[in-house]
């Protein structure tokens, strides 16, 4: 089993709020938290990822919390956590926050923001992609902001000018690479007035993000930690692979480290160590986020979803469920269904 595959799969990502800005220094705009900005755009999504394609132009990155950044055009920017952040052509300006820009009036296409006072021009490609479930271990083992850049680029200027890309986030592409193409083609829909355009960007920019966390994972250090360095990891990825294929099984630490080939004390270390937690403490996590799935299925009884995840008795499901969400399955599914 492929285990990114599998998560991918139960985790939903789709995409979302996309709109194509066109800014003329000077310009400022502020972007809130994930939190707020749910609320904002109206999306019961747990999970929110932003990203900025800087078409042409300049730009600055002030992340909350972070050493600000500058980017050239070609270049993307995802905020995996989507932290608090402002884009803009002077880090001096007061910058004018996004919610007073928003809501777009319908119309056909992918919508178009366009302010500043007639400087130097900048255009960008803004979104978002989502997920339902807050238990992501995809999602949670990314960095806080990933950078893919043009070879020739003048990458992550930083306001000391000392700061260096670092391999773990930064990604730069060559022209006429497989990830060029495709942010030129998605410009391309993002600039289009057809009916198709939204639809179209928004395919692209999920199957952007995925190339984009591949070749992250393919970079990433031996000697990192997190979700992603443990899948390809050969006795902690073995494990991950078979509370992946098998979450309705009774596991055991024993089982699960004979079927590995490591010792008890030795796997939970590094598991521990690895992913963050306990093995057991993770297939917990894992079989509530099958359960939201399945518990959002016409048809689906409680007291099946609870044999399915590996619960031996409703109550004892009902029980986990509530200490990870906070209330009962019966109350979790009406409120998500009903969009309360």
């Amino acid at each position: 089993m492929d285990v990114l595959s599998e998560v991918l799969k139960v985790v939903r990502l789709t995409g979302g709020l996309f709109f194509t800005t066109e800014c003329t220094s000077p310009w400022s705009v502020s972007t809130p938290s994930a939190s707020q900005l749910g609320k904002l755009m109206n999306t019961r999504a747990e999970c929110i990822t932003l990203f900025h394609i800087l078409v042409e132009g300049k730009c600055w990155m002030v992340p909350e919390n972070q050493e600000p950044f500058r980017i050239d055009g070609g270049s993307l920017v995802i905020f995996p956590h989507s932290p608090e952040h402002v884009m803009c052509s002077d880090r001096n300006l007061t910058p004018v926050p996004v919610s007073s820009l928003l809501p777009f009036s319908e119309g056909v296409g992918v919508p178009k923001l366009q302010f500043g006072n007639h400087g130097e021009k900048a255009r960008l490609i803004c979104g978002y992609l989502q997920c339902d479930q807050r238990f992501n271990p995809l999602i949670g083992a990314l960095p806080e902001v990933l950078v893919i850049s043009p070879a020739d680029s003048c990458l992550w200027e930083s306001i000391t000018d000392k700061q260096q890309p670092t391999l773990s986030n930064m990604m730069l592409r060559e022209a006429g690479d497989w990830l060029d193409s495709t942010l030129k083609y998605m410009e391309n829909e993002a600039s289009g007035t057809g009916s198709g355009s939204m639809a179209m960007t928004v395919r692209l920019a999920e199957i952007l993000f995925l190339e984009v966390l591949k070749r992250y994972i393919h970079q990433l250090p031996t000697e990192s930690r997190g979700w992603l360095t443990a899948i390809k990891d050969r006795e902690i990825g073995k494990a991950l692979r078979l509370l992946h294929a098998r979450p309705h099984h009774k596991w055991s630490v024993s089982e699960l480290a004979k079927e590995v080939g490591a010792s008890r004390s030795g796997l939970t270390k590094r598991f521990t160590d690895i992913v963050g937690e306990p093995p057991i403490k993770y297939l917990t996590g894992w079989r509530i986020q099958l359960a939201k799935q399945l518990l959002l299925q016409p048809g689906q009884a409680i007291q099946q979803v609870s044999l399915q995840v590996g619960y031996e008795s409703e109550e004892a499901f009902s029980r986990a469920f509530k200490r990870h969400t906070g209330e009962p399955p019966a109350s979790w599914r009406a409120k998500v269904v009903d969009g309360e």
